[in-house]
């Protein structure tokens, strides 16, 4: 009898990992579609302005929808959790700017498992298997094809300067999505639902990002009609529904899996930009591309067999 119940407790584990990945698969699809809409569409919206937007939407549809769900208290996490999402969100947005989506996504995903081993390592004492150690390692090399690419001005106009400051903004943001999710996991333990938790991330992110906008002078005046649209459109696709998606796979998935299923983003995100005229694929992204979802494909494999 207890035997059964252990193979039925982790075959419902394996569910809802299962779950957990297709939630944050589809949140990857839905951000590769806002991030290429982002940077052709939106190229005159300043980052910090569109970030407001979005986040302010994204806040209030939240926390009408998720008025109850807290758990027990965490202040330290919760204010972890809200300087976390601001880090992220702010340099992600910010390197779009400045280098191609594709690149951004790899860099910001690519330091992710290698950096939720460390934490879990350092602060759990959870040691990593040695395929975990190559998966994380394969797509760092990944990830280097990648910002060679982004320095040589491939694919986008910027270089140089340029380039070296949106891949700085791309590993910020990087390390800021490993904290979201450990620190959002930490909140679910803790009897926060999926929808509470996104409620009450955002007290840093919306004023801080309304700030940098102002700074700029009047970054909402020359918004017209038709650009509101399109702002809100992305908004929704780009962040609210992705951030809903990703918000189940971090209850359903370890940091770790999560990290290594985002990585898919910058594949489908360079797949897609063939649609828009402001990009064109290079030999340098895809071969980094390639590197990344190779050592994915193991990662998924070695999960397979050890279940």
């Amino acid at each position: 009898m207890v035997e059964i119940r252990g193979l039925i407790h982790q075959v419902g584990l394996i569910h809802r990992v299962g779950l957990g990945r297709l939630a944050v698969l589809a949140a990857v699809i839905l951000q590769a579609l806002g991030k290429i809409a982002f940077g052709t569409w939106l190229t005159d919206v300043s980052s910090p302005a569109f970030v407001f937007v979005s986040f302010s939407l994204t806040a209030l549809v939240f926390l009408i929808r998720s008025s109850s769900g807290q758990g027990e208290r965490d202040w330290l996490a919760l204010l972890g959790l809200n300087l976390a999402t601001a880090l992220t969100f702010l340099c992600f947005f910010f390197a779009l700017k400045l280098i191609e989506p594709a690149i951004v996504g790899a860099i910001e995903i690519g330091v992710g498992p290698m950096l939720a081993l460390l934490i879990a390592f350092v602060v759990a004492g959870q040691k990593p298997a040695l395929v975990q150690v190559i998966v994380s390692l394969g797509i760092g090399l990944g990830c280097v094809f990648l910002g060679l690419s982004a320095l040589s001005g491939e694919g986008y106009a910027l270089s140089g300067t340029h380039a070296w400051i949106g891949l700085v903004a791309s590993v910020l943001a990087g390390i800021g999505a490993v904290l979201i999710t450990i620190l959002s996991k930490r909140l679910i333990g803790r009897g926060w639902s999926f929808g509470a938790v996104l409620a009450h991330r955002f007290y840093v992110i919306i004023p801080l990002s309304l700030i940098l906008a102002l700074v700029d002078g009047d970054p909402f005046g020359a918004i017209t009609l038709e650009l509101w649209g399109i702002i809100l459109g992305v908004s929704v696709v780009g962040v609210l529904l992705p951030l809903y998606l990703l918000q189940v796979g971090v209850g359903r998935c370890d940091p770790y899996t999560l990290m290594v299923t985002m990585s898919a983003l910058p594949v489908v995100t360079f797949l897609l930009e063939g649609l828009s005229p402001v990009y064109s694929w290079t030999w340098l992204t895809a071969s980094g591309l390639v590197v990344v979802m190779l050592f994915i494909g193991l990662d998924i494999l070695s999960n397979r067999e050890s279940a």
